[in-house]
């Protein structure tokens, strides 16, 4: 899967494709990251103080399905969370963007929720951290920026908040 590292990197998960790209782009000592293509997934990899991989989910990867079989009376209050590919008909490309991230995240020693500052992005990171990382979600750390500037991208990557914003992401999941 694409260039291996001895050391552990830091895994950037982001919200889209071309965030990813930026981010590294901004990221990287060189501002020339390496790209690879993994299945169909594009991802970067970088170096600022140590490796970085940034690595795009496709907006939101997992949905909502409801544990009841058959017809569904409303309102629902037993459900799960499942990937994008078992809920939503014609989604199969979700499928190598979840693989593609769970892959990475078994060689990763730190982890940063990269999507964008907000209840859609923070439930995004959110599910990927827990579901396709393992249970990331808590050792998590959170980048906070409002627009994908090189000197705002550097400046939330060197100020990183300590955990995801908990209280954030119980509003989206409410």
């Amino acid at each position: 899967m694409g260039k291996k590292y001895l050391q552990k990197y830091t895994l950037i998960i982001t919200e889209k494709p071309s965030a990813a790209k930026q981010i590294a782009a901004a990221l990287d000592e060189q501002e020339k990251p390496i790209e690879i293509i993994s299945k169909g997934v594009p991802y970067y990899t970088a170096y600022r103080k140590g490796h970085i991989t940034v690595v795009p989910a496709l907006g939101h990867l997992y949905a909502i399905k409801n544990k009841q079989k058959g017809k569904v009376d409303y309102p629902v209050f037993e459900y799960n969370w499942a990937p994008l590919y078992q809920t939503k008909r014609g989604a199969t490309k979700s499928h190598n963007w979840l693989k593609t991230i769970s892959e990475l995240s078994k060689n990763a020693g730190a982890f940063v929720d990269g999507c964008d500052y907000d209840v859609e992005g923070s439930i995004i990171g959110f599910t990927i951290l827990k579901y396709a990382c393992n249970n990331k979600q808590e050792v998590a750390k959170r980048m906070k920026y409002s627009t994908l500037t090189k000197e705002e991208i550097k400046n939330a990557y060197s100020m990183l908040l300590p955990k995801l914003d908990f209280k954030l992401i119980e509003a989206g999941l409410t």
